[in-house]
């Protein structure tokens, strides 16, 4: 065995680094997939320019999108609401999947109230927006249809 051969070796596991590449490569490529930016081929010199493109174009929606969050929060009347309705509008961004949302917000000493909303919804979390499900809010105060949940 030359020493380049051995060089291949993970001393520690004993596996061959070139199957640990290959099988990050795999990993890397799916994410990619499932976010959307590839058809789950790797990124090559070919597809490089597009695909980070189009992530820099979901970075800046989801800035925006958590900065308009993060201003509701900080500014806006706390209240509850309950999801009357989530619907998938089958839009994506960075691999997560948009709802248009029907919600019964109820400003703290207020009376209830419709809003429309559409939210980003990470997969995991979407069992928490079940139609019935009641969340903590903020309202925007110069615009009351204009929310965001804070749990």
């Amino acid at each position: 065995m030359g020493l380049f051969d051995r060089a291949k070796r993970n001393v520690a596991g004993g596996q061959d680094w070139a199957a640990q590449a290959a099988a990050a490569q795999e990993l890397a490529s799916q994410h990619l997939r499932d976010a959307g930016y590839t058809d789950g081929s790797p990124v090559t010199m070919a597809n490089a320019g597009q695909v980070g493109g189009d992530m820099y174009a979901d970075r800046e929606v989801l800035t925006a999108y958590g900065n308009e969050l993060n201003r509701i929060i900080a500014i806006g009347h706390s209240g509850t609401a309950v999801i009357r309705a989530a619907v998938d509008t089958g839009e994506r961004i960075a691999g997560n999947p948009w709802f248009q949302l029907e919600v019964e917000v109820t400003p703290d000493g207020a009376a209830p109230y419709l809003v429309s909303k559409r939210e980003m919804v990470a997969p995991q979390f979407i069992a928490n927006y079940a139609a019935g499900s009641v969340h903590t809010v903020k309202v925007d105060p110069a615009d009351a249809q204009n929310i965001a949940f804070t749990s």
